[in-house]
């Protein structure tokens, strides 16, 4: 599961790449604000997405740990 993760992680920092660099064209060509701003959601849902994607990542690591100072009873 942990390499599926890792895949996907790395397919989400080059759709960033891809936005950012969509977006400097889109910046220097002069477009209209609605457009920088579309460029400027799709970047912070795919930055949204690689924080869940780390939050998985921590916690997949961090169970077994979690699962040693938890006592109940």
């Amino acid at each position: 599961m942990t390499e599926n993760l890792d895949q996907k992680f790395n397919e989400l920092l080059e759709r960033e790449r891809e936005i950012i660099k969509k977006m400097n064209v889109a910046l220097r060509a002069n477009a209209n604000p609605q457009i920088i701003s579309q460029f400027d959601f799709m970047l912070q849902e795919v930055r949204i997405q690689q924080q869940e994607l780390r939050i998985i990542q921590k916690s997949d690591n961090k169970d077994s740990d979690f699962d040693n100072y938890l006592s109940i009873g």
